[in-house]
C-alpha cells in the first residue's frame, strides 16, 4: 500500500460488514477465506494511492469475489492504482484495464485489454449440412478439428465475418461461438514459448 496509510475506521467497519466478518473471533480460528477477507478489509480500509494485490480472491466464494470487485472499482474510481496478480484470468478480464503476461519472471505480452483482444481468437463449433472439412484449408481457420461431423476451429476476430459467410454457404445446423478470452491468449503465449 502506498499513500497516507491511515485507517478510515468508518470504511473499515463498513467493509467488515460487507465481507461478513466477525471481528470478535480470534484470528487463528479463521478459515483461509476469512483470513483473506481480513487482508482485503485491512488493505481497502486505507486511503492508499497504490494497492498491490497478489491472488486476492484465493479462498473467497463467488459472493465475496463480487464484494472484492466492488472494492477495487471504488478505489479505482477515486484515482488509486491497483496492481493485481492473479491466475484467475476471468477475474483479470473483469477488473483490469492493462494486462501483462509474465513467464519465468519476464513480461512476454503487455497492453490494454482492448489491445490484446485483437490477438485473441474466437472459437467456433459447428455442424453443417455439407461437409465442413474443406474449411481447414481457409487462411483464417486455426486449430481445425472434425469429430463425427462436428467441426471446431478458432478464428481471429477480424476474420469472423469470412468464417460465418463460409459456414452459411455450407448450411448451418448447429453453431456455438465462444468469444476470445484472456485465458486463450495466455495459453497461446505459454504454448508458443515451449516450441
Amino acid at each position: 500500500l502506498r499513500g497516507n496509510g491511515v485507517v478510515d475506521t468508518r470504511r473499515r467497519d463498513e467493509l467488515i460488514e460487507r465481507f461478513e466478518l466477525d471481528p470478535r473471533k480470534k484470528a487463528r480460528t479463521y478459515s483461509k477465506g476469512n483470513r483473506q477477507k481480513v487482508a482485503i478489509v485491512a488493505a481497502f480500509s486505507t486511503n492508499a494511492e497504490l494497492y498491490i494485490l497478489d491472488e486476492p480472491t484465493s479462498g473467497l466464494d463467488p459472493l465475496m469475489e463480487k464484494a472484492f470487485r466492488r472494492c477495487v472499482e471504488e478505489v479505482a474510481d477515486r484515482g488509486a492504482a491497483v496492481l493485481l496478480s492473479s491466475h484467475i484470468l476471468a477475474e483479470v478480464e473483469k477488473l483490469c484495464d492493462n494486462v501483462t503476461i509474465i513467464r519465468a519472471g519476464r513480461a512476454v505480452k503487455s497492453g490494454t485489454l482492448e489491445e490484446l483482444r485483437h490477438l485473441m481468437r474466437t472459437t467456433v463449433s459447428v455442424r453443417t449440412r455439407d461437409d465442413s472439412r474443406g474449411l481447414q484449408q481457409a487462411d483464417f481457420v486455426h486449430d481445425f478439428t472434425d469429430q463425427d461431423g462436428q467441426a471446431r476451429f478458432s478464428v481471429d476476430r477480424t476474420e469472423l465475418d469470412s468464417a460465418m459467410a463460409q459456414l452459411t454457404d455450407l448450411g448451418i445446423v448447429e453453431l456455438t461461438v465462444t468469444p476470445a478470452s484472456l485465458e486463450d491468449l495466455f495459453l497461446r503465449e505459454y504454448q508458443g514459448a515451449d516450441r
